[in-house]
Order: structure tokens, then C-alpha cells, then sequence
């Protein structure tokens, strides 16, 4: 019965948001253990711009992860991030057109999680660093014809600590896992100043052993006009363990 209130439930938010969804972000993540405490992941993961209308990004990570104690999790990896940047009128009225510019990031992370009865609580504290390439972008006059210099798009590095704060609930004999979370990104480069914050509500659905699946619903706010844009997404995952 829970199982069924909670899967309407779901449906029901996603349904609603389905149709105003700013974007959609799917990923698949494959697994393995290495030692009883240490284990690898990749992760592939797709974004789309807004109202669904073009591809945001491609990205592609490679993780490590090390359960030093039984409520502490550390880990850390690198991730290659292939951006898509819409079309932008400049202050002078000259048009970029759209193009693609390479970001990468790594990144470091703390998990600690405590059980209480059904329930499963986790913090995480990630700090992230992501450049940003420089590249010359072809430009144009207003009437989007005429060409004109290139723009020289600088370089640019940003430090991020990331907190997120996440509810499971494990309900008895299902296979679903509903879960919520709240996250926030405190820029470090702008004097810890709040980048963004998300929320999320979501299930992850345990197949089999080795494979999984998840379904959420997510709301971002952003002040970060440069990386995303505030807005309702819809996301799907699928993970493999080795």
C-alpha cells in the first residue's frame, strides 16, 4: 500500500511538471569494486537547454570512491564537460551564434550517513574546481550576416563548495527507494557567496543486484547565469555494478 501511495504521488509530480520542464538530464553510471573499501565508477551523462529545444552538455566522469568507516565516505575523480552556449546578442547588438567550448572539473568529496528505523540520512560537503577553455568564437554584425573579429572568449576557473543534505526511506519488501534532497553551491571564488541551490524528490528502483534505475523531479535556482539557468527538470539514471 505505501509502496502504491508513493509511486502515485510520484507520477502525479511528475505528470504536473512534465510539460513546463525546463529540461531533461539522463546519465548511466557503471560500477566496481576494487577492495571491500575501495571501488571505481564512469558516468556518462546527457543535459538538454531549455523547454527541451537543443543538447546543453555532454559530460563523461571517472571516480574513485573509499568507505573509510561505516557512516564516512570519501571520494574524488575528474570530469570532461562538452558545453553547448546558446546564441547571445552583445552589448553592441553583434550576434554569436551558438558553439560548443570544453569545461573540465575535478573534484573532491566528504559523505557521511546515519540509519534511524526506515530511514537513511547523508550530508555530503564536495568541493569542485571547473575551467573554463579559451577559444575564439566566430561573430557577427545585427544582421547576422556580416562577419566581424572573432570573440576571444577568455578562460576562466571557479572554485565551488557543494552541500547537499538527502532523506531515503527505505520501504519494507519494495524495491523502491523514494528519497528527497536539498543542495546548495557556495561559490569560493566570490567570497562563498550561493551560486545555486536545488531541490529534489525521486525514487531509485533496484532491479537486481547489479542494476538500477531512478526517476526525480528537480527544481534549481541559479544565480550563476554563466553555467545554468533556474528552472523545472526532469531526470532519469540508470546505474551497473560490476
Amino acid at each position: 500500500m505505501k509502496t502504491r501511495i508513493f509511486l502515485i504521488a510520484l507520477a502525479a509530480i511528475v505528470s504536473c511538471q512534465v510539460m513546463q520542464a525546463q529540461s531533461i538530464w539522463a546519465s548511466a553510471e557503471a560500477s566496481a569494486k576494487i577492495t571491500k573499501a575501495f571501488g571505481v565508477y564512469v558516468e556518462a551523462e546527457y543535459r538538454t537547454h531549455d523547454k527541451v529545444s537543443s543538447t546543453e552538455r555532454w559530460a563523461g566522469t571517472l571516480g574513485l570512491e573509499y568507505k573509510a568507516l561505516p557512516y564516512l565516505k570519501l571520494s574524488g575523480g575528474y570530469a570532461y564537460i562538452h558545453q553547448h552556449t546558446l546564441k547571445e546578442v552583445t552589448k553592441k547588438g553583434n550576434i554569436i551564434p551558438p558553439y560548443w567550448q570544453p569545461r573540465h572539473r575535478a573534484f573532491f568529496a566528504l559523505t557521511g550517513s546515519i540509519d534511524w528505523n526506515r530511514f537513511s540520512f547523508s550530508l555530503r560537503e564536495r568541493y569542485q574546481y571547473t575551467y573554463r577553455t579559451s577559444q575564439s568564437v566566430p561573430k557577427f554584425d545585427s544582421d547576422g550576416v556580416t562577419p566581424k573579429a572573432p570573440e576571444e572568449i577568455v578562460g576562466k576557473g571557479k572554485h565551488i563548495l557543494r552541500s547537499r543534505l538527502e532523506v531515503e526511506y527505505k520501504i519494507k519488501k519494495s524495491k523502491f527507494t523514494p528519497y528527497i534532497s536539498y543542495e546548495i553551491y557556495n561559490s569560493l571564488t566570490d567570497g562563498f557567496a550561493v551560486d545555486k541551490s536545488r531541490y529534489t524528490i525521486g525514487s531509485s528502483y533496484k532491479i537486481n543486484k547489479k542494476h538500477s534505475v531512478s526517476l526525480y523531479y528537480r527544481y534549481q535556482d541559479s544565480a550563476d547565469e554563466d553555467d545554468e539557468d533556474s528552472g523545472h527538470i526532469i531526470g532519469v539514471g540508470y546505474k551497473f555494478k560490476l
